[in-house]
């Protein structure tokens, strides 16, 4: 006998059917032994299936969460960028500001200036692409700088502001996504746990979603994993064997339906009297062609 010949139910199925027999045997008042390993065995099911709705919950969660934080890195990637063009900018009113009078001087020169001006030039000429130091910088800057003095440098740092906001807020929504991915990947652990009793862990090795129901041996990765029914399970692992390549659900179920419908074609049989590169049409279909009719 093959080994997945007896797997003809899932899990869910099973609920169903236990749901019955505990019916039928509370209406005859048959409430023996027999009754309460019914009952234990479906309490352990129904535990088990409310866990694995809360693991789908909390994957599905994780799943969004990652495809909403990759979104949100290519915008900071972008504001990164934006940040050194808004530091070129701010640079660019200064020299304004000072009719150029520093626009060659080196790094070297301005650590030999004096007062405002030499603490100005160093922070400026400091590039910053990273939102938490930019901050600090302009913070800094706002504290240093004249407007009446410096008023194109010191206007144009708080129109910046806006910008400077809106990637802060970017910042504060990638913490929260990345805070709710690390409760999801936490709940499925408590999850996990929760199903790892020894009657649990039989009915999933009784259904071949996992391999053993010890402890110490089961992988936990596949504790919620769907079990298959015979036939589904069977052409699985025929198509696992025949393709290279992962599929998609459509892809698999498509191939699957291929392989279901597919016409044998057997080459080069060389039958006795028969001509199998002549065909002869017959209501639409091709008939080889026996040389004894021909």
């Amino acid at each position: 006998m093959d080994k997945y010949d007896y797997i003809t139910a899932t899990i869910e199925d099973e609920k169903i059917r236990l749901e019955k027999i505990l019916t039928y045997l509370k209406e005859s008042d048959s409430l023996s032994s027999e009754f309460l390993e019914y009952q234990e065995r479906y309490n352990n099911i129904c535990l088990y299936l409310n866990a694995k709705a809360k693991y789908l919950d909390a994957v599905k969660i994780i799943k969004e969460s990652e495809q909403k934080l990759s979104n949100l890195e290519k915008s900071k990637d972008e504001y990164e960028l934006d940040n050194i063009l808004i530091e070129d900018s701010l640079l660019g009113k200064f020299h304004l500001d000072t009719h150029n009078a520093y626009r060659n001087t080196t790094y070297e020169d301005i650590k030999l200036l004096t007062g405002n001006i030499k603490d100005i030039l160093l922070l400026l000429y400091e590039k910053e692409n990273n939102y938490q130091e930019l901050v600090v910088k302009r913070n800094r800057l706002k504290e240093l700088i004249d407007r009446t003095e410096f008023p194109n440098t010191y206007d144009t740092l708080l129109n910046q502001e806006i910008i400077i906001e809106k990637e802060g807020s970017l910042y504060d929504e990638i913490y929260m996504i990345e805070n709710n991915i690390r409760m999801a990947q936490s709940k499925i652990q408590k999850l996990e746990d929760s199903v790892m009793t020894d009657s649990i862990l039989k009915i999933l090795y009784e259904f071949w979603i996992i391999d053993s129901y010890d402890p110490k041996r089961v992988d936990k990765s596949n504790l919620f994993k769907d079990n298959r029914t015979l036939v589904s399970f069977k052409n699985t692992i025929s198509l696992q064997e025949n393709n290279e390549n992962d599929l998609s659900i459509e892809e698999f179920e498509k191939e699957k339906i291929d392989m279901d419908y597919q016409e044998l074609k057997v080459p080069d049989l060389k039958l006795p009297n028969v001509d199998e590169n002549t065909l002869i049409n017959i209501n639409g279909k091709n008939y080889v062609n026996s040389e004894d009719n021909g």
